[in-house]
């Protein structure tokens, strides 16, 4: 790239006439466009270190998963539903039960606002080691808990952790990764929540609840050991003034290509940088750069206020409380004990561990389909089937079960339990698989991508944060809430919710698929949208050609609006 006519031809214009220096001129030119367009490495390459950052980021979440998951084994066995060590002295009422499946709950909102305060000065990388360190204290007093209060203190470390966990997580995939690649790795993260789902669902049928704690301490060790060798993202580098090592950054993760190779791209992740730390004045002012001081926590708290911070996370806050009620999460803690009082023909543990399979399988389709389907349609499809499966089993259960019929208490009958238990059986199944395909990770990837980028680290972590609350307020009331309208009448009104999200879905969720980050945030801060105007525009379809043309001085593009080459690659 970059030879001219005599390099390329091996002779020099004495040699030539002008006529075939002419010639040659016009012939080395197009030699170089070609060259110009073909990539210095081959797209696996280009994409494998992209890969390799997102699977060290996704052992983060499957440590989330782990942690997310594990009160459902731990309520059965010290309940004496299931699994019940002969040693064991601790148990559990249906009131501590219900605290210990949602109190780490409420204690990720704190983890998510702290990290997306600390995430800034700290970075990425070094956020996501040290956020292991709760997990791994957790893990081990579980383990060796020998009191109630030991257990929930476990369950708080493990809680703050988790909150801990989501803002690097969110904005590390958000930064690395291209556009043509980005929604595949980011829609990974579901794909490793639900292997720690299921990988903990399994231990905890074939093993003892504090057996599975000790193997789960293991995973934020191999974590941090793994994150060691990824780079910081380039775009964070930048807002601290390290441009040499953002380029670094950049290389690696393109494919450990040279500077030149990602020349253009890193100049308008400059420019993009450059844009963003601007204040709201210079921003409107096109002032070409800021002479402000720099904002401070509240200053960053008023900017949140703005309408294209506002949009989008009403946006996605929304569909995280739809998602909420569509019936698994608060469902999930006390899985085993409604497997038994649905009177399905598996057994209750091996039924509780097909759903985390089913979930993993799920969250693997959505990662392969979400380029070709896009996010939309998964989260359309996906809340329609979780609302039918929910009302589909109230139904079942209104003419089966006897009247104020609950999971949690102890039926001396079994008249409620048919030959027909597969169907109920069958729709759980159905809710487990679909709830994963769209309904949890399409929100989580939402979050990494709708934000502007001077506001993401902190919009991410408040975000997180009152998803958890709203987590921990629909697992705290689920026993409230069963005990008040039987367990065939909760499911009915999961399914009931299910309908108002599907509604919610088709009239407000915008596309983002295959569209860069400068032109989502574009399109939350155009204030004369209406809010059912769903379409974002692509304003960058063509980022390499124009560099190569411009490069080469052939030929001139006029541009409207603003390019993000930053966080474009082969988007067309």
């Amino acid at each position: 790239m970059g030879k001219t006519a005599y390099t390329i031809n091996g002779a020099s214009p004495g040699m030539n006439g002008r006529g075939n220096e002419k010639k040659e001129r016009s012939d080395a030119d197009k030699m170089t466009l070609e060259e110009a367009k073909q990539p210095e490495v081959s797209t696996f390459r280009r994409i494998l270190p992209q890969i390799l950052a997102s699977t060290a980021k996704n052992f983060l979440l499957l440590d989330l998963g782990m942690a997310v998951a594990f009160p459902t084994i731990v309520i059965p066995a010290l309940r004496g539903i299931k699994n019940r060590a002969p040693d064991e002295f601790l148990h559990f009422t249906p009131q501590q039960a219900s605290w210990f499946g949602s109190i780490a709950y409420i204690c990720q909102p704190v983890g998510s606002v702290l990290s997306g305060i600390i995430l800034e000065p700290l970075g990425r990388k070094r956020s996501m080691i040290l956020v292991n360190i709760p997990h791994i204290i957790g893990w081990f007093m579980l383990h060796f808990a020998g009191s109630l209060e030991e257990m929930y203190t476990a369950a708080i470390l493990l809680g703050l952790g988790v909150g801990f966990m989501e803002a690097p997580i969110v904005t590390y995939v958000g930064e690395i990764c291209q556009p043509s690649i980005r929604g595949i790795l980011t829609s990974c993260a579901g794909v490793a929540v639900m292997l720690g789902f299921f990988m903990v669902y399994l231990l905890g049928t074939v093993t003892t609840w504090r057996t599975t704690a000790a193997i789960c301490a293991a995973i934020p060790i191999a974590t941090m050991i793994a994150i060691c060798f990824v780079p910081e993202t380039p775009m964070w580098l930048l807002s601290k003034d390290r441009a040499d090592d953002a380029l670094k950054s950049l290389q690696w993760l393109r494919g450990w290509v040279s500077p030149k190779a990602v020349e253009q791209e890193f100049q308008e992740m400059k420019r993009y940088s450059l844009n963003s730390a601007k204040c709201a004045t210079c921003a409107k002012t096109n002032a070409s750069t800021c002479q402000h001081p720099p904002l401070t926590e509240w200053m960053k708290l008023k900017e949140l206020t703005r309408k294209r911070n506002l949009r989008p996370f009403v946006l996605v806050m929304l569909f995280f409380v739809f998602g909420q009620l569509s019936g698994l999460t608060g469902m999930r803690p006390y899985l085993v004990q409604i497997f038994q009082a649905y009177g399905v023909p598996l057994d209750a543990n091996w039924a509780t561990v097909s759903t985390g399979l089913l979930g993993l399988l799920a969250n693997i389709v959505c990662m392969v389909s979400i380029k070709f389907v896009g996010k939309r349609r998964l989260a359309l499809t996906s809340m329609a089937v979780t609302a039918l499966s929910c009302i589909s089993l109230a139904i079942y259960a209104f003419n089966t079960f006897p009247p104020g019929w609950t999971s949690f208490d102890v039926h001396s009958g079994t008249s409620h339990v048919t030959s027909m238990g597969y169907i109920p059986m069958v729709f759980f199944f159905m809710l487990a698989f679909f709830t994963s395909v769209g309904v949890l990770p399409v929100p989580w990837i939402l979050l990494s991508e709708v934000f502007p980028f001077r506001n993401r680290s902190l919009a991410c972590g408040i975000t997180a944060a009152l998803h958890y609350v709203m987590s921990f307020v629909t697992t705290k009331t689920y026993f409230n809430l069963e005990s008040a309208l039987s367990l065939p009448g909760v499911i009915l009104f999961y399914g009931v919710m299910g309908v108002i999200g599907l509604f919610f879905v088709y009239f407000f969720l915008p596309e983002t698929e295959k569209r860069t980050l400068e032109d989502i945030e574009l399109y939350f801060s155009d204030n004369k949208r209406k809010l059912t105007d769903i379409y974002i525009p692509r304003r960058n379809r063509d980022v390499e050609a124009v560099a190569v043309i411009s490069t080469l001085g052939e030929k001139t593009h006029e541009k409207e609006g603003i390019d993000n080459t930053a966080f474009t690659d082969c988007n067309k």
